[in-house]
């Protein structure tokens, strides 16, 4: 299994939106959050450049800035997504491999990691030091699958938005998607989830129902 973090496990894509819409806001440019919301999930240099493609180096990174300024402050504020930790332990406790695969640095994605609770269910984490490009491009995934040593036959993503599902098509392993990270179900379905739950607890009370039966 191959999770996102970022709206998937912890609810933290709304504290994204906002804060980034303020970085561009310093910068003179005022781009909707709707539109900020949609491109949640791309890393930073990425979602700046699919939002603002006329920035130069010099402004995104200022934006970028902003956002990070930000957004770290409310770390310790940030909740888990219902049923996140469970559904981890959950599929660890019956013999599943647990990646995490996240366009965030590395030590927010541990921190994210703990608001959790379920550390010591996570096998493998590539963050953002892992890879060269964010989703929808499917390195982050194949990069899990490398670090894993997991097989894309028998492997299935669980992510929040349509660029998780993107992804994992490119690296040909199965998508589940959840609605937690705001975005609709027809959307989701549309980048190629096979199935859409509201959230990891929702996911778990269907689980022995849901694609990832087909794995335990």
């Amino acid at each position: 299994m191959i999770f996102d973090i970022d709206g998937t496990l912890v609810d933290t894509n709304y504290l994204h939106v906002v804060t980034w819409w303020e970085g561009f806001r310093r910068q003179g440019h005022d781009v909707l959050m709707v539109d900020i919301h949609g491109a949640i999930g791309r890393a930073g240099k990425d979602l700046v450049e699919y939002l603002l493609p006329e920035a130069s180096e010099e402004e995104a990174e200022a934006i970028k800035g902003v956002h990070s300024e930000l957004y770290k402050p409310h770390l310790d504020e940030v909740r888990p997504v219902p049923g996140a930790g469970e559904l981890l332990h959950t599929l660890a406790g019956r013999g599943m491999v647990v990646v995490l695969a996240t366009s965030a640095p590395k030590d927010e994605a541990d921190r994210l990691i703990e608001v959790t609770g379920a550390r010591e269910a996570v096998s493998v984490l590539v963050d953002a030091d892992d890879v060269d490009k964010s989703k929808p491009h499917p390195e982050p995934v194949r990069q899990a699958l490398e670090k894993s040593g997991l097989d894309p036959r028998h492997t299935i993503m669980v992510g929040d938005s349509v660029w998780d599902m993107l992804a994992a098509r490119q690296a040909k392993v199965g998508c589940v998607a959840l609605r937690s990270g705001g975005i609709d179900s027809g959307s989701l379905r549309e980048a190629g989830a096979e199935a859409v739950y509201k959230d990891c607890h929702d996911l778990l009370q269907h689980l022995d129902e849901s694609p990832i039966a087909r794995l335990l």
